[in-house]
């Protein structure tokens, strides 16, 4: 391949991104079609983008022969069936996260990808932030000895707007938001997790609360190896976008995460005040097109994904496991 001639199905706040990122910003990509069952958001992108690829449904799409791979950022309740026909029809896949909704589904979309010979890469975007890329290379360094525990927290400014409100459609709160800090467990300490024990609750928002949600909780992690984890997830961070982790090794320790938009303090005889990030956009703006550079060149070097089937599918069964956790009150053990 000398480039990669790719469609996006889904145009909303991260399709958009990726739209515009493989029309203007990836070298090797041509972005050549564009769906989304709007097609006022269609015809706005594709001609902002200089796309003639225009679909409403994007199963017309994948009949195109010159489409190598296609961009999925639809619904989430739709990935796992979208990657088995992409894959089928022989494209190459990038899946926004989740991989799926249940580990069955997660599985059928690896087993396809193999099935067809294509490349799935899953969109767990945080590694692909210059922060945690150097973190992690310094781990694997040795620059802080050997890795014991890690702390992360995800702290969302406010609960989820639409579909993304129904943990039926989303998956909730540990497969929406908490599966990228299971994916950077995973990553950062080069294990897999054996067990999980949550607690947690609606402790804030009734309309969380009636969709049989949670907007607060804490995931005790145990790695196969005995090392082990925190993560802390909310929906109520009413200053802001809130992403940090902190690794703890046996010679030192690294924080990653910052809260400040602008590299600025306010200093005045009533305090010191500063701007916070507000939204993950513009938080992890460099780590979307970091990612799929990374997809691309995967496809063009034809390399494995830097981000596989495997590891979307690891983060959904460690979800699932946590959900099955706060239900039952006690511990699970993972597969």
């Amino acid at each position: 391949m000398r480039s990669v001639r790719v469609g996006v199905v889904g145009l909303g706040r991260i399709g958009e991104v990726h739209a515009r990122n493989l029309a203007q910003a990836v070298p090797g990509a041509e972005l050549v079609a564009v769906a989304d069952v709007d097609r006022g958001k269609v015809e706005r992108i594709a001609s902002e983008c200089g796309v003639g690829g225009r679909y409403a449904d994007y199963k017309e799409m994948l009949k195109r022969e010159d489409v190598d791979a296609v961009v999925i950022a639809a619904p989430s309740y739709m990935h796992a069936e979208m990657v088995r026909e992409c894959a089928e029809a022989g494209k190459h896949v990038f899946c926004e996260k989740p991989l799926a909704l249940t580990l069955e589904d997660a599985e059928a979309c690896v087993r396809a990808a193999e099935k067809a010979g294509v490349r799935l890469q899953v969109g767990y975007m945080r590694r692909f932030d210059p922060g945690y890329a150097a973190a992690k290379k310094m781990i694997d360094r040795g620059e802080i000895g050997r890795p014991v525990l890690i702390k992360l927290i995800s702290r969302d400014p406010a609960p989820p707007p639409g579909w993304v409100a129904d943990p039926k459609l989303s998956g909730g709160i540990f497969i929406d938001l908490a599966s990228h800090d299971f994916d950077l467990a995973r990553w950062l300490m080069g294990a897999e997790v054996r067990r999980v024990y949550v607690e947690g609750g609606a402790l804030v928002y009734e309309e969380v609360r009636k969709r049989g949600d949670l907007d607060n909780a804490v995931v005790n992690l145990l790695f196969e190896d005995g090392r082990i984890g925190n993560v802390e997830v909310s929906r109520n961070a009413v200053y802001g976008y809130d992403i940090r982790t902190e690794v703890l090794g046996t010679d030192g320790a690294i924080i990653v995460g910052r809260w400040r938009e602008t590299p600025l303090l306010l200093f005045k005889r009533g305090g010191i005040s500063c701007d916070t990030v507000w939204w993950f956009r513009e938080r992890f703006r460099e780590a979307y097109l970091n990612e799929m550079v990374a997809f691309i060149n995967s496809l063009l070097k034809d390399e494995e994904c830097p981000v596989t089937g495997e590891d979307g599918k690891r983060a959904v069964e460690i979800a699932l496991a946590c959900s099955k956790a706060f239900r039952e009150g006690r511990p699970v053990t993972l597969p």
